[in-house]
This record gives C-alpha cells, structure tokens and sequence, in this order.
C-alpha cells in the first residue's frame, strides 16, 4: 500500500458545494418536426441510387439553421436504414421570436436502405420509408412539406 492509498482510503471525501445553480442557462427552446415534415425519395442512375431526404422544421425564431448530417459513420447494424441526425443551430445574434419554417435537405448513396431514421438531441427519432422515384412520379423532386403543419 502506497502513502497515496492511504491518504484515499482515510480522508473523508470533501465535495465542494456550488451555490450558484441559477447562473446555469437552460437548452435554447428548440424547432418542432414530424415525420409528415419529412421525405425520402430514391432515385437511380447510371447503376447508383441517391436517396434526396429533404424536411422541415417550425423554429422558435428567425435564424436558426439545420443540418443533417451521418449518425453512425462506422458499421452499420442495420442495413436497411439510413441514420441521420439533425443538428439545430440556433441564431448567434437576437432574432424575431416568431414562428419561422426551416428547410433542411442532404443527398446520400445508398443501394439498399428502404427507410431513413431521424435523430434529434432532445426528443424521439422519427422514421421515414424510402420511397423510390417511380412510385412516387415526377413530383417527388419538390414535395410538399407543410402539408401537416397546415392541418393543425
């Protein structure tokens, strides 16, 4: 036993206090999604597919900006899934605090993911089906992405 153990195992463990619990900032009040707020189309040419996965989401205020970028860049437990995770960023400078709509879009080469899960900091992920360019026709190159934002 060492001078070192025995100091650890006869000193009592002194645990400073921190008074100043209320200077702790809580989270910046984050953007509102849905999985209606998302697609997911696949669309294949010359032999590779790119799923387009493009959404949006009700921010707080204006400036905030959205990323999607990979979620598990290393091997992948389920291959028929993309995984994604967005990243919100909020405005550095004072904004307007009204309601402001968000797009986010990114484009990834898949050959076999027939869905694409989205997952947030804070809240649950929400789950989107790949659907291919063929089913869903031309339109799919600019879906409509309010359409469960106007039935609330």
């Amino acid at each position: 036993m060492t001078d070192l153990d025995t100091d650890l195992n006869t000193r009592p463990l002194r645990i400073p206090f921190v008074a100043a619990v209320h200077r702790i900032r809580p989270p910046a009040p984050a953007c509102e999604f849905s999985a209606a707020d998302f697609t997911a189309t696949a669309s294949t040419a010359c032999g590779v597919r790119i799923i387009r996965v493009a959404g949006a989401g009700r921010c707080p205020t204006a400036g905030w900006t959205l990323t999607l970028v990979a979620a598990n860049p290393g091997v992948v437990p389920h291959p028929e899934q993309v995984w994604l995770e967005l990243r919100e960023t909020p405005p550095s400078d004072a904004a307007a605090r009204v309601l402001t709509d968000v797009e986010v879009e990114t484009l990834i080469e898949d050959s076999a993911a027939n869905e694409v899960m989205i997952r947030f900091a804070y809240r649950a992920p929400i789950t989107v089906p790949v659907l291919e360019a063929a089913q869903v026709g031309v339109a799919s190159a600019a879906p409509g992405r309010w359409t469960g934002r106007d039935a609330r």
